[in-house]
């Protein structure tokens, strides 16, 4: 059997308009014809209850099979329809032209059935066709019956393939074109979710900046505004150093603003590392030993500002929370292939599970945004440790 019958025939009123046009047609020979080869008077109403039951089985019964997977009821269908075609042209007392009317079960058996079927299904009710001759009448009225009904069965069927191929055509036309349109769908959701991420990432990156950048530089101008209050009565000259100290630093804040909006911009005029983290390193508190390991060479503008990020990270934790009197910020070009920043102390370390905060987390995705990685936990013999390397 072929494909579902659900796109063809007579369920749609065009079908419907054909089986029942050539059906009337062919009994409209009953007006007309005044040669009856049957005198009883019982075979017309019998071939008139007959065509009602054929017409009524082809237009309701199809729909049914439209609406129902092939299989035994359409077989079903056909065994009833051409027993019902068989009954009707032996008993029609009428020839000839009558015989057409089983060219609409032959149609719907090309829509129907794959092409063995078919040719099962139009071959016997040619063959009926041409018995009905050659049995009564002889082998010569059978040939002059092969002649007369081959045209009309060969236009009926060719005219059905061809349909069938152009009902096909359209099915796979609006299939492909359902499967472009979720596939267009489909983009545009990614599409929207590509560009939430792009503002997600974005916002964590703005996000990293201003509690890596500002938030350095506000901690320590903090702490040089708290010691100028403590001193300002007692030792007027350090309370003014301190002051003077917060003011550089607001400055170098700002600096660090500027420098953060265009962070990728290679035109941007930047310190080396090295001499980028000794100034940093000079306002932390403890003050860190700064120890440079291999040979320094150029970084990428992204490498370098996030082990410059880095370091100020682990600077604000040393002087807020590590407790360290002595601490060693290392830069290490040794790896030919990768950079590492170091930082370790010998302060109270971190106590409980060792999540990591809103900080060190920001400098665990730069790490890895860039291929790299960041390890911050305690060591073995006190104080903390915190490690970053990137591609370089």
């Amino acid at each position: 059997m072929s494909q579902s019958a659900q796109f063809h025939r007579t369920g749609s009123l065009y079908g419907a308009f054909a089986f029942a046009s050539i059906i009337l047609s062919c009994f409209a020979g009953f007006f007309y014809t005044q040669r009856m080869y049957f005198n009883g008077p019982w075979a017309v109403p019998v071939t008139y209850a007959l065509g009602a039951i054929y017409a009524v089985l082809g237009i309701l019964g199809s729909v049914y099979a439209e609406r129902s997977a092939l299989g035994r009821m359409t077989v079903l269908y056909y065994v009833v329809q051409c027993a019902v075609l068989t009954a009707m042209v032996v008993v029609s007392p009428i020839r000839g032209f009558f015989g057409m009317i089983v060219l609409p079960l032959a149609s719907q058996s090309v829509f129907d059935f794959r092409v063995r079927g078919a040719v099962l299904v139009c071959g016997y009710l040619f063959a009926l066709n041409v018995g009905s001759w050659g049995i009564p009448y002889g082998w010569g009225s059978a040939g002059q019956a092969v002649v007369s009904y081959s045209a009309g069965f060969v236009f009926t069927i060719l005219f059905s393939i061809i349909t069938k191929q152009a009902l096909s055509a359209r099915e796979r036309e609006e299939k492909l074109r359902h499967e472009i349109e979720t596939a267009n769908e489909q983009l545009r959701a990614q599409a929207a979710q590509t560009a939430e991420l792009a503002t997600t990432r974005e916002r964590n990156r703005l996000a990293r900046e201003i509690h890596d950048g500002v938030g350095h530089y506000l901690t320590v101008v903090k702490t040089q505004l708290d010691a100028a209050a403590a001193l300002l009565t007692t030792d007027p000259s350090k309370a003014r150093a301190a002051v003077e100290k917060a003011a550089r630093l607001t400055h170098d804040a700002l600096e660090d603003v500027r420098r953060s909006v265009g962070t990728l911009r290679t035109d941007t005029a930047r310190l080396p590392l090295a001499d980028a983290l000794r100034t940093l390193a000079a306002d932390a508190a403890p003050v860190p030993e700064l120890r440079i390991e291999g040979t320094p060479r150029a970084l990428g503008a992204s490498a370098e500002h996030a082990l410059f990020r880095s370091a100020q990270e682990g600077l604000t934790n040393l002087r807020k929370h590590s407790g360290a009197t002595a601490a060693t910020l290392t830069l290490d070009y040794r790896d030919s292939g990768r950079v590492r920043l170091i930082l370790t102390d010998n302060g109270q370390g971190v106590n409980g599970s060792g999540s990591v905060g809103y900080g060190l987390q920001g400098l665990r995705e730069r790490a890895e945004v860039l291929g790299g990685r960041m390890t911050a936990a305690n060591r073995a013999g006190g104080g903390f440790a915190l490690t970053v390397e990137v591609p370089a």
